[in-house]
């Protein structure tokens, strides 16, 4: 629970991007696409590097229930996940953590034959005003530390998740007598560690990453709409 607390902050803490660097790159963006890129000095217990955050925000003709429902679903995960690399996940635990059924904190295992120690945390809410599913890589080992009482504000942590709200003005602009909730606002945000021999970045490889996260991006948002029926 102390993980994924911390997982939740640091999410939404990424989602305001005030270090966002503007590259040439940048023209290629969609418009509302944003891309930052930080060292990663919060991250104690990984190598030095940086990390690229990039997310999105787009409208659905869905109600927020409705799209809160299919991220929550083990079975289409794969459809929009890029750490399952397309393979089905299993849930192996669960811990309620509110009075609205789907509010809890999972432990996901991705079926990824060349990462066997590979989970995932992941902690979702639902309430009358919105969503979120918000999720990380946490290896097995590390999992089994923190439930025979290791420390749990030494682990390591990349959050990921998605933000879901209703848009009225959506439903409204419709010209029927469709509820208020029949649209909504889903943000999409991800993360991406680049450490190792591309550490430290010159300008060149900055743009590199910008472009090829912005890719990944793209291609995401893409797969969503396509799964929930919402393509252009």
């Amino acid at each position: 629970m102390q993980t994924s607390q911390r997982m939740v902050k640091r999410f939404f803490e990424i989602l305001s991007m005030t270090d966002r660097l503007d590259f040439l790159t940048s023209s290629k963006l969609n418009s509302g696409d944003r891309v930052s890129i930080r060292t990663n000095e919060e991250i104690t217990l990984s190598p030095k590097g940086w990390i690229v955050t990039a997310a999105t925000s787009l409208c659905l003709p869905l109600s927020f229930q409705t799209v809160f429902d299919f991220f929550k679903d083990d079975k289409t995960r794969h459809e929009w996940d890029l750490l399952t690399s397309g393979n089905n996940v299993t849930e192996l635990t669960r811990v309620p953590t509110g009075a609205f059924p789907g509010n809890s904190v999972t432990i996901i295992q991705p079926y990824v034959p060349t990462e066997s120690n590979m989970l995932m945390i992941q902690e979702s809410n639902i309430d009358e005003m919105g969503a979120f599913i918000i999720y990380a890589p946490i290896d097995l080992p590390t999992v089994t530390s923190v439930i025979n009482g290791g420390d749990a504000t030494k682990v390591s942590i990349l959050p990921s998740g998605i933000t879901i709200s209703p848009d009225g003005q959506l439903a409204s602009n419709r010209k029927n007598t469709g509820n208020a909730q029949d649209g909504s606002i889903l943000t999409v945000a991800f993360q991406i560690l680049i450490s190792g021999d591309n550490y430290p970045m010159n300008q060149q490889k900055h743009m590199d990453a910008v472009a090829s996260v912005h890719g990944l991006l793209s291609s995401k948002v893409l797969k969503v709409k396509a799964a929930l029926g919402c393509s252009d």
